[in-house]
């Protein structure tokens, strides 16, 4: 039962990925160019729903990277110490990675 927390996140990210890479292509690729200015998407950023739907984004986007990317670690190092370390760095540049996105939908 240890590794099935990880297992499903992985694939319920990968669903909220799809569903919002079709929001996003349908938004930003089939609405016309008017949708896409920046006057549009600071109105769009001043709704709470799309804050919302672009932080599970975000969140989704950075969990599901950066899990797979700590499987292949996992799979491919095979010294302790340099597994740790890699671990670290993935943990700490995700951490940072989200912290960005946070702070730049909440400003």
């Amino acid at each position: 039962m240890k590794g099935v927390w990880g297992w499903l996140f992985q694939r319920v990210t990968g669903v909220i990925l799809v569903a919002g890479l079709l929001i996003h292509f349908i938004i930003m690729h089939y609405s016309g160019p008017e949708q896409i200015t920046y006057q549009y998407v600071m109105e769009r950023f001043s709704n709470p729903l799309w804050k919302l739907f672009d932080l599970a984004f975000l969140i989704s986007v950075v969990y599901h990277g950066f899990n797979g990317l700590r499987g292949i670690v996992l799979e491919y190092v095979s010294s302790a110490k340099l597994l740790k370390a890699l671990q670290i760095a993935l943990l700490a540049f995700a951490f940072l990675l989200t912290a960005t996105g946070v702070y730049i939908l909440t400003a």
